[in-house]
Order: structure tokens, then sequence, then C-alpha cells
């Protein structure tokens, strides 16, 4: 995300969502002298993590088990920090700017963990897959009041249900599949007491259990109470609207302050709803067409410290979420 933007963009979702540029996703590991942010990508990913990491770390297991996924993303990226001199939550700060979206640590230490995702809150961009192998470390994440993160449980400690989790999710596009009812290459499903489910349930953590003889995860919720996929697809929204009217900048000499120029900048805004709505972010109606709306502003009802301003205010859109089916009630009748 730029930290000097001349576009601004903001989704109200009962509150505002970042701008991001990717879905791809970050590993952070722990490794003695630090490791420099570096990307995998391609079929020889993995042996290309491999001449870094050995295949006996905990790096190289969970990168292993990520691009095991048969929806694997096309690329990673992986960053270590030296516990001596900093911490998961200062690599992942210090590189907020790379080209990720989704950050799993090798860390399922609550305080790591925590730490990490309030950077995440307090940028309000980019999400955090975490695992848990206590239902009580699920119960701290959520009394910590931190909201950007998803978390599975698991009570295999030495199974990376995270990795496997963004392994089988970051490569669809945002907005576009729901978190529930994931199937997960080598992860061992849980065996739930009910009052375990209940119990992560409540605040709002998945878990991976087998239902009718089919292994999936159960649930889609952030620890914020917000869908993944709603947080997910309303960020891309933000970004690609960012990245599209900035755009407009470099390819024209100039956009004037006209009806022609403000019109310019909303048809790049309706370009983006149509790209939402081919996702799957953006709800249709009965004929098939786009449930969302983009409001031009009349440039010459503006004042004239408005058009000295170089401002253009009033530039609007709402659009409705498509949303996604994740219970069924069925009621039925049955006679003779």
């Amino acid at each position: 995300m730029a930290l000097y933007k001349d576009v601004s963009v903001s989704i109200d979702v009962l509150k505002p969502s970042g701008a991001v540029t990717s879905t791809n996703v970050l590993l952070v590991v722990e490794k003695t002298g630090g490791f420099a942010y570096k990307e995998y990508s391609g079929d020889d990913a993995l042996a290309s993590v491999e001449l870094d990491f050995a295949a006996t770390t905990e790096a190289y297991k969970m990168a292993a088990t990520l691009l095991r996924q048969n929806n694997r993303p096309e690329k990673i990226a992986i960053v270590g920090f030296d516990s001596v001199s900093d911490s998961a939550a200062d690599v992942v700060e210090d590189n907020l700017n790379q080209d990720w979206y989704y950050v799993v640590l090798e860390s399922a230490d609550t305080v790591d963990q925590i730490a990490v995702v309030q950077k995440l809150d307090a940028l309000d961009n980019k999400v955090a897959i975490l695992r848990s192998n206590a239902v009580a470390d699920a119960e701290a994440l959520h009394a910590a009041n931190i909201e950007r993160y998803y978390v599975l449980y698991t009570s295999e400690a030495d199974e990376y249900i995270d990795a496997a989790f963004v392994g089988q999710f970051a490569a669809d596009a945002a907005g576009s599949a729901t978190a529930k009812f994931k199937q997960l290459e080598g992860i061992t499903p849980v065996e739930l007491s009910l009052a375990d489910f209940n119990a992560l349930e409540a605040v709002n953590a998945s878990s991976y259990v087998t239902k009718f003889g089919e292994p999936q995860t159960t649930g889609s919720k952030l620890g914020g109470g917000e869908f993944l996929d709603v947080v997910a697809g309303n960020d891309w929204m933000i970004a690609m609207l960012e990245q599209r009217v900035q755009a407009l900048y470099i390819k024209n000499r100039k956009i004037s302050y006209t009806q022609a120029g403000a019109n310019m900048i909303g048809a790049e805004v309706e370009s983006v709803m149509k790209l939402g709505l081919d996702n799957e972010i953006i709800a249709t109606d009965e004929a098939g067409n786009g449930i969302y709306s983009v409001v031009i502003p009349d440039v010459q009802a503006m004042t004239e410290a408005d058009r000295a301003s170089r401002k253009l205010k009033g530039v609007k859109f709402t659009y409705r979420l498509a949303g996604a089916i994740e219970e069924v009630d069925i009621k039925g009748q049955v006679s003779f």
C-alpha cells in the first residue's frame, strides 16, 4: 500500500476496510541471523525454498504444506526474524509494503500472533491466517480484541493447518470463495466434542472436521466477526479503485477539472464495479444485472474554492454484497 496517496477510497461495512495489492502469501519464520524477504514462484518453488531452508526445518515444512494443496497460489514469500534482535511482528511491519495479503506464522504462540494481528488492525489491511493447538488459545485471541485474523484449531501440533488452508484458499480471486467447506491435503480431521465445537464457534474460530464422510473446514469468520471473503473482497475493491484512478494520472498529461474529467474518473469506478461483479463480490438481481450504483458529481455545481483545491469531491458508489449461503434450513411434510 502506498504511503502517499492521491486517491483515497473507503467502504463502510460496519467499519472501513484497508487497501491491498494482492492475495499472495507471506510465511514468517524464525531463523538465526534473520532472513530477508524473498519470493518463490512456479513449479519449482518448493525446490527453491529448500535451497534456503533445509527439509528438516519448520520453514520448509510450512512451505511444503502450503504448496501441496491442489489450489496452490502461484507465488509465496518467506521472511525470517532472529528472536534475539526482533520478532514476527517486527518483520511483518517492516514488510507491509511488499506484495502479500495473507500472512502465516511459524509460531502458534498467542503472544506472537496477537502482536502481528495488532499491526494488521492498525493498518486496516491484510489478514493473518493462524492456528491454535488448544481451544483456550483460540479464546485468548478473541479476548485480545483483535480482528484481522482467521484461526483454525487442531490438536495436531506438528501439522500446519494454517499453511494448508491458505494454500487452498489464497489462489481464488478475492471475495470469490468462502472459507468454509475447504478440504486440506495432509491435514488430519479433528475429533471435536460438542462443547469444544461450541466454544470455538463462540470466538469465531474454525476447525477441520469430518461431516458425512468428508473432511472440511467448519467456519468462515475472522476473529472480529466479519466473514473472510467479505473483508478480502472489499479490500480488493479498494485496491483496484485506487490503482485504476491513480493510473489515469499517469496515462494522461492532465485531467481537467471539467465534467469530462470527472466522467473519466467515474468510468474507472464503473469498470471496477464490473470487475467486482465478475468476482462475485457484488450481488445481481433476477435479471442478472449488478446491484450497484456510481454517482459522478456535477462539476458546474462545484464552488470556486472546490475547483481551486484541485480535489474532486462527491464521487460515490454503492453495491450490495453477494455474500454466500453457508447454512440451509429445509422443512418438509410427508403424508400418506
